[in-house]
């Protein structure tokens, strides 16, 4: 995702042409001309799926910080996991 609107030339700058000119199904619109790149609010439209421990953060920042760190991903990307996994679960059920 993008924190704020991006022209197609500068996405294809920072992620190169492969990712940029990538066209994916969006299940609301069953239009396959959407971007797989979304503007989103990095602020508010989070959500925390757990915490990197204490002692991985100390080392990865040399002691400057000591303490657990939350792990977040964009609530869409969270939600189609949920989703897939929701899926996945009904077309191949676990036995009892």
């Amino acid at each position: 995702g993008t924190h704020a609107p991006m022209k197609n030339e500068q996405i294809e700058l920072m992620f190169g042409s492969n990712l940029a000119n990538k066209k994916t199904c969006n299940r609301n619109d069953d239009s396959s001309d959407s971007s797989p790149f979304v503007v989103h609010n990095w602020r508010d439209d989070v959500v925390t799926i757990g915490f990197a421990p204490e002692e991985m953060v100390e080392k990865a920042t040399h002691g400057m910080v000591r303490e657990k760190w939350p792990a977040q991903l964009n609530k869409l990307v969270w939600e189609k996991r949920i989703q897939r996994e929701s899926d996945s679960s009904k077309s191949n059920p676990q036995p009892l």
